[in-house]
């Protein structure tokens, strides 16, 4: 009957577990042992040998430029963050400021034009609130097909980012349309309660700066903001 020999190899990767789980355990283990400590070396990426100590010095002066940079996007984020809300806020501002359904259209076309970089604005709005009003251009010809085209976003009561199909693009951009690689289409509507009353579209030359992945929180503030400028010029109740 032959004995069964254990792989010394199995019998190496037990020890090694045991070893680090000890040294977890007590990580003063050092501090008595500083011989064994200044004895230990580790290879080096760049070839030789280094010390244990200097290998450790190296692992935390990289792990603080981590924090470094990590701190700096950090600040970045805050600093962009609050241009934001400055431009928001002056946003808000010149449309409270805003008396006529001409002044708050101008306040958003100027405003999403110079401070947030839009290549394209525009509003389109479903029912005039009387007949005087069906001439603008706002109020266009929504009935089948072209409300259909926008369907989804209606429905969903949230904005849709990405490139549009050529139907969309046509009814909200006209002569601009060949120029707009991606946009923003946000329903407006004052409340979570309410239907959509109209289209804010945004849109860019560049493809990726409106992602069908993208955050919509923003965007969604955003709709709400100028619907709720509209709300009081268009008879909606």
């Amino acid at each position: 009957m032959s004995m069964h020999q254990s792989d010394p190899a199995d019998t190496d990767r037990a020890l090694e577990k045991e070893l680090v789980r000890f040294l977890r355990d007590h990580p003063e283990f050092f501090e008595s042992h500083l011989d064994l400590l200044a004895d230990m070396i580790l290879p080096h990426s760049a070839g030789g040998t280094v010390s244990l100590i200097e290998r450790q010095v190296s692992v935390l002066r990289e792990q603080k430029e981590e924090l470094r940079r990590r701190l700096n996007r950090l600040m970045d984020t805050a600093r962009l963050n609050e241009k934001l809300n400055e431009r928001v806020n002056a946003f808000i501002l010149d449309l409270l400021d805003a008396e006529t359904l001409d002044e708050i259209l101008n306040v958003v076309h100027t405003r999403l034009v110079e401070d947030f970089s839009a290549d394209a604005v525009v509003v389109r709005l479903f029912n005039p609130a009387d007949a005087t009003m069906a001439h603008r251009p706002e109020f266009g010809d929504w009935s089948e097909p072209v409300m259909g085209a926008f369907e989804n976003v209606i429905r969903d009561r949230k904005p849709a980012c990405g490139p549009l199909k050529p139907g969309q693009l046509d009814s909200l951009f006209s002569d601009q349309a060949d120029n707009i690689a991606s946009a923003a289409l946000i329903p407006l509507l004052a409340s979570d309660n309410e239907t959509s009353y109209g289209l804010l579209a945004i849109g860019s030359h560049d493809r990726h700066r409106f992602d069908a992945d993208m955050g919509i929180l923003f965007l969604t503030h955003m709709g709400n903001i100028v619907a709720r400028a509209l709300k009081p010029h268009l008879g909606v109740p």
